[in-house]
């Protein structure tokens, strides 16, 4: 008798240490093949007890939501309930899982995946059993070997609009920079235009109008501009800003005194030049926005960072129209 309750007493921890049973209920299936569904369904069984090491306890039912899995694993005696379902939508097998606590109520893990090949199921298995032992999601279970025909598959992006540009128009100086006054400006970038925005780098000239004044100035601009368009109509206003690198020039006349007592004044053309930053700020609207063809009337406030003959940054007004091709 002493024996006997001794062995009792030492058995005792262990059972109550046992690891829960668990079962996984018969999937519902719709619009799949049944046996490809309960063949899916032992698939998981042997991958997750390769993983757990528990016992597995056949279910009563297949079952769509909690209270009939945890009533379903009270019957058989589980502590833990697998139940969910595979649906064919269009050309895909969605498998979707949920993992209860039979006595609590509580939802251990959920897992959804999408084949677009009933053949991908083992892979699905293995993968959602590897997800639910660990507490990963599935994306995190990748290995060469698992990955399904759907994951290789480009995600579709939306597409935008792009091609050349060309922008004619005039500069009007501000300030004291650029003496010589009007001049025009021609512009050859790239538009790429979303829903929402567009992006435009281009390369564009800025230089004096009369040619036949001695006076002048020049600018080389390599620029990267960013618009939000704010209508999606024939008719769409729209903001930008950007900035870039320049390369400037001005060629003026200065008066240059020298002496005391005689007096010598000249006025001699000087040049400066020198690479500079650049930024401008934007608005115009775009016209045909629905047709290839679109038209683009701007008005530019652009500024240069550099001294030139010493009267600081020069300052423009551009306006123009431009044509996307």
């Amino acid at each position: 008798m002493r024996i006997l309750l001794l062995f009792a007493l030492a058995t005792l921890p262990a059972a109550a240490h046992a690891a829960p049973a668990w079962t996984v209920l018969p999937l519902d299936a719709r619009g799949v093949d049944p046996d490809a569904a309960a063949t899916f369904r032992d698939l998981l069984v042997a991958e997750l007890g390769a993983r757990n090491g528990a016992d597995f306890i056949d279910g009563p039912r297949a079952c769509n939501d909690l209270p009939c899995a945890r009533d379903a694993g009270g019957e058989v005696g589980a502590g833990v309930v697998v139940f969910g379902r595979l649906a064919r939508l269009g050309r895909n097998i969605v498998v979707t899982l949920t993992v209860i606590d039979t006595a609590a109520g509580r939802t251990l893990s959920q897992q959804r995946m999408s084949v677009d090949a009933v053949e991908d199921l083992e892979k699905v298995a293995s993968r959602m059993a590897q997800a639910i032992h660990d507490g990963r999601d599935l994306d995190d279970t990748v290995e060469l070997g698992t990955v399904t025909g759907a994951e290789v598959e480009p995600d579709r992006r939306r597409e935008g609009k792009s091609g050349l540009e060309l922008r004619i128009g005039g500069v009007t100086p501000v300030g004291e920079a650029y003496r010589s006054g009007f001049g025009i400006l021609v512009d050859l970038g790239y538009w790429y235009e979303a829903r929402d925005f567009a992006i435009e780098p281009r390369v564009g000239w800025r230089g004096t109008a009369e040619t036949d004044e001695d006076e002048s100035y020049g600018q080389v601009a390599i620029d990267v501009g960013a618009h939000y368009i704010l209508t999606r109509g024939d008719f769409a206003p729209f903001i930008g800003l950007g900035g870039g690198l320049r390369w400037t020039y001005e060629e003026r006349r200065n008066r240059i005194s020298a002496g005391q007592v005689i007096q010598l004044e000249s006025n001699d053309l000087e040049l400066d030049s020198a690479w500079a930053p650049g930024v401008f700020g934007r608005i115009g609207v775009l016209l045909f926005r629905t047709y290839s063809l679109r038209v683009a009337f701007t008005v530019d406030y652009d500024v240069t960072f550099v001294d030139l003959h010493g009267l600081g940054a020069p300052q423009t007004v551009q306006a123009g129209v431009g044509v996307m091709f």
